[in-house]
């Protein structure tokens, strides 16, 4: 008897595997194809741009402007007292809001 039920859950396995195999994609690589599309559309719509950038004549262009020149090193390095001031306002502004948070979880 349990050979029975050993055959209807094979069968009962097979059914259902049937019933929902997954379908195998088309034949042919499908990347290619999405490649062919976009290389098609891509092809259609530059065309009118083409013409366009032809007729445009290459001094009608934009010059690019030039780059600001970059700051000394001497300008960029604030001095030691500045640093130490906005040292200590960090870690005052950081001690103020650890209290504030620390102050809130307790409440809660």
């Amino acid at each position: 008897m349990l050979w029975a039920a050993g055959v209807l859950v094979r069968r009962s396995e097979a059914v259902w595997r049937f019933l929902f195999r997954r379908r195998s994609p088309a034949p042919g690589d499908p990347a290619e194809e999405l490649r062919r599309k976009l290389a098609e559309v891509r092809g259609s719509e530059n065309e009118p741009e083409l013409a366009e950038q032809e007729a445009v004549s290459p001094l009608a262009e934009e010059a690019p402007e030039p780059e600001p020149p970059l700051a000394a090193a001497d300008d960029l390095e604030p001095a030691a007292d500045d640093l130490e001031s906005l040292r200590h306002s960090v870690h005052a502004r950081a001690r103020a809001l650890a209290e504030e948070m620390r102050g809130a979880s307790e409440d809660e």
